[in-house]
């Protein structure tokens, strides 16, 4: 009779509490919701955040206002989503290097990427490409891998500094190719990108958006992109993949509510990013931005970052790479 009690008290709890997400879902949001970008304003995520938010906005009755929240790598934007209240009305909009790379790195995040959070979506990606200045005398990936070989060490490339996404794709090119190229880290692309266009660098690994113009005006050579596949905006560039089969090297931006939010929320979060993600006139919006558009399920934002964590995980250890201390 007590277990037939206590089985009779877990259940309704359970119906209780499972009355209580549903009741929340029903109303939510019942204010203004803020998604918060771990960035400085004007940067790429901030086309994705305010976009989404927009469409957002038109159909869950409330507004969806975009916070910029910088610092620490990101992690000063995450981390306050982390400790914000679990009712779906603080978003995070962040990126793989807060989710895989840093907690590689910085071991007292003030965080847990993988407590803390509900993953909501993954919404799209940025695509790498390898490039260099047009006054290098190298026309192919192959020319630059021999290149590189003849001279070990005596090729710069550019980072955004150290333990950057960038920095970890071209070591792990380097480590695929057998080539040893020098480090140079910046404090941004905006210091970076002026070296590389000038020849100060040889060689850099960074977003294919802030590459095109360049490209397309012959002061960067793109050598190779880091996709799987080939690019509608560079056809004629090959992919690295070509060369070395299963190397992918690119960024990815997800959607994230904090802890313990209702299921349901986050269930409609998803299904409603996702819509407009996929729409045509968002889709292309994104692909203009140097965007490729993607859209998932919750688990599998979990699976691609659990994939890249170990990814980076060997390329961390096998370069040695540290973060830059402050």
């Amino acid at each position: 009779m007590k277990a037939l009690k206590f089985l009779s008290a877990v259940l309704l709890a359970g119906l209780a509490l499972a009355s209580v997400g549903l009741a929340q879902a029903n109303t939510y949001p019942s204010k203004p919701v803020h998604i918060i970008v771990p960035y400085p304003a004007g940067g790429s995520g901030d086309l994705l955040a305010r976009l989404v938010a927009s469409r957002l906005s038109q159909v869950m009755g409330q507004q969806f206002v975009v916070e910029n929240k910088a610092g620490a790598s990101g992690n000063i934007g995450t981390q306050f989503v982390a400790t914000a209240p679990p009712d779906g009305h603080t978003l995070l909009l962040a990126t793989d290097i807060q989710f895989a790379i840093n907690p590689l790195l910085y071991p007292q995040l003030a965080y847990n990427p993988d407590k803390d959070f509900e993953p909501v979506s993954l919404a799209a990606y940025i695509e790498f490409m390898l490039a260099v200045p047009s006054s290098l005398q190298v026309n192919t990936l192959s020319d630059f891998i021999a290149k590189a070989k003849q001279n070990p060490g005596g090729l710069n490339y550019a980072s955004t500094g150290h333990g950057s996404s960038h920095q970890l794709a071209m070591e792990h090119f380097s480590s695929i190719a057998g080539i040893k190229l020098n480090h140079v880290p910046y404090k941004g692309s905006g210091q970076a990108l002026p070296d590389l266009l000038s020849g100060n660098v040889q060689a850099m690994f960074f977003g294919v958006s802030q590459g095109l113009p360049h490209i397309r005006s012959g002061k960067l050579k793109g050598l190779a992109v880091g996709s799987t596949k080939r690019l509608r905006a560079l056809p004629d560039t090959p992919t690295v993949a070509e060369f070395y089969p299963g190397f992918e090297v690119v960024n990815w931006w997800g959607f994230y509510a904090p802890k313990g939010t209702p299921r349901e929320i986050v269930n409609r979060l998803n299904a409603e990013v996702v819509k407009i993600i996929k729409a045509p006139d968002v889709w292309e919006q994104l692909e203009k931005g140097g965007f490729a558009p993607f859209g998932s399920t919750p688990a599998e934002l979990v699976a691609r970052t659990v994939a890249d964590r170990t990814k980076w995980a060997k390329v961390i250890e096998q370069a040695n790479i540290k973060p830059q201390a402050n």
